[in-house]
């Protein structure tokens, strides 16, 4: 019996094509991690430059929230005088109304009796108009009473609205404004850059005036002009030291909450517009010298003016 030894070998895989493979994924990953970190760095570069070659203050200043669109106004003790709040607005968008009109017309002169139910059926019934304000600023309690009518048409709004918390006092030394054109009188026309520029608008603008003062001089000016039947009257108060206008007040007087009430001749400021004769602008400049060189001691000084007063040879008399 014979016998037959074989040796059988198997054919070995090459080793050279895993390694192939693990090199390139190494390769790859490796290239998407410099593409990652490359990008990374840009971003990194680009907000570093944003950082320190920007100006952000106007853009800080528009963007927050905390920073009002007009600038207050406050007198020398940091009594307000003008600052600007949200307040409710009321509006209606004529073309998305879905009830009837002409109830909602009756509805709305009921709750805000500004304009008649004609009046109010001819805004809804205009379709030219995509929007329209019916009360700006308007009350809290008026909005939710306009909210429960349960019209879609309706929109309520938060909106800036100037607001004067000492009402008529030093009414014609503030000023009022005007939506779209911003200061028209007063400080609030004399100060119209200061009190919008983002960069300043933050911090109040203190007046000379003292609201102490102005309501002293207001009362007492109310008192004359009712007293002598007048049509109007003014009246300063100057710090002699300095100049300063602590107190200005003109007669009638005006509330810069709602100064379109008012006619022209109340909102005009005797003391600033008003044109007067030199005597009379002279006569306090004289009692001023005449106090100061002791010429007047007393308030109750009198003098005897019913004769003639010899002046050289002019001859100066009183004239009733």
């Amino acid at each position: 019996m014979a016998t037959l030894a074989a040796e059988i070998r198997r054919p070995r895989a090459p080793v050279e094509q895993p390694q192939r493979g693990l090199a390139l994924t190494y390769h790859r990953l490796m290239l998407v991690m410099l593409l990652f970190v490359g990008v990374t760095l840009v971003i990194v570069a680009r907000l570093a430059m944003l950082q320190v070659f920007t100006d952000r203050t106007a853009s800080e200043a528009v963007s927050d929230p905390l920073l009002p669109p007009r600038g207050d106004i406050v007198d020398r003790n940091g009594v307000p005088l003008a600052r600007t709040i949200d307040a409710w607005s009321i509006a209606v968008r004529p073309r998305d109304i879905i009830g009837d009109r002409a109830t909602l017309a009756r509805q709305l002169a009921r709750l805000m009796p500004e304009r008649t139910p004609q009046q109010y059926y001819a805004l809804l019934s205009d379709q030219s108009r995509s929007f329209v304000y019916l009360a700006r600023p308007a009350a809290p309690e008026l909005v939710q009473a306009v909210n429960t009518l349960g019209e879609p048409g309706l929109v309520f709004n938060r909106v800036p609205e100037r607001l004067y918390p000492q009402t008529a006092l030093a009414g014609h030394v503030i000023g009022w404004t005007a939506e779209g054109r911003g200061g028209i009188a007063g400080m609030e026309r004399v100060l119209q850059g200061r009190l919008v520029d983002p960069a300043q608008r933050g911090q109040p603008v203190a007046l000379s005036i003292d609201t102490r003062v102005q309501a002293v001089l207001e009362s007492e000016l109310a008192n004359a002009v009712t007293t002598m039947s007048a049509v109007g009257g003014t009246g300063i108060v100057l710090d002699v030291d300095t100049g300063e206008v602590v107190a200005m007040a003109s007669a009638p007087i005006i509330n810069p909450n709602d100064a379109s009430r008012f006619d022209i001749h109340a909102q005009t400021n005797r003391a600033t517009v008003g044109v007067y004769e030199l005597g009379s602008a002279f006569k306090p400049i004289t009692i001023a010298a005449a106090m100061e060189a002791g010429v007047i001691r007393s308030m109750t000084q009198r003098y005897d003016v019913s004769a003639p007063i010899a002046i050289g040879r002019f001859r100066s008399a009183a004239t009733p």
